[in-house]
């Protein structure tokens, strides 16, 4: 096995020993080396002791009269180093958790709860000539009421003037409500989910319109419409 001639340059590196090229080789080599990384890692929880030791311990026998290193240092150093391995490992597995808790969070966040299964999509009746064709289903919900609605533009027809389509509700209170929009084209198929305060009885009717143009479906909730016969 080849030796790593990277291996022994993490000190040189931290005390900013290596020249220009060297540092810029060592730094290119960081990248792509995990046990390097892992060294220059151990080691730099050392550079803050050094740094606070007086002068006079690193002073030739001709500038200063040799400071007896206390037996104490190495062991002081060890310590703090796996002090310092040790905060990361916590730092580490405190991050993965969070984002695990965030993970759990968003999903009981997004995803709606819900009692028996959904009810069977019902077709939109055309009010006009049009390709286009729809089923909509309404789940109730505790907010108001969940809209899921299946669109399709009929394979080879003409391309519209506009791709654009808008489901819009209204309730019976006569307030008209943008539910949101897509584009569809020729032999595409649109699933679309959105939602409204209004509960199921408040709502008259959900028409698919296109701007600036007439409705081109339309669903009408039976129950109201049983209501407003009587």
């Amino acid at each position: 096995m080849t030796a790593d001639p990277y291996a022994r340059l993490d000190a040189a590196y931290l005390l900013g020993a290596l020249d220009a090229d060297e540092r810029l080789s060592y730094e290119a080599h960081l990248v792509t080396c995990w046990r390097c990384r892992a060294s220059l890692a151990e080691i730099s929880a050392i550079a803050p002791l050094l740094a606070g030791l007086d002068e006079s311990a690193f002073a030739t026998p001709q500038e200063a009269a040799p400071t007896p290193v206390p037996d104490t240092l190495l062991s002081r150093l060890v310590k703090a180093a796996g002090r310092e391995r040790a905060r990361r490992r916590w730092l580490s597995t405190g991050l993965g958790l969070l984002a695990a808790a965030c993970t759990i969070a968003l999903i009981v966040i997004v995803v709606p709860s819900s009692s028996g299964p959904k009810p069977a999509p019902r077709a939109m009746a055309a009010l006009v000539a049009t390709p286009v064709d729809a089923t909509i289903a309404l789940q109730p919900r505790s907010w108001g009421t969940e809209i899921d609605l299946t669109c399709w533009y009929q394979r080879g027809a003409a391309e519209p003037s506009t791709d654009r389509y808008e489901l819009v509700a209204h309730g019976a209170d006569g307030a008209t409500y943008d539910l949101g929009s897509w584009r569809l084209a020729p032999g595409q198929r649109v699933i679309f989910i959105s939602g409204t305060a209004l509960a199921e009885t408040q709502i008259k009717n959900l028409q698919i319109t296109q701007p600036n143009g007439p409705a081109i479906l339309a669903f009408g909730v039976p129950r109201l419409f049983r209501t407003a016969d009587r």
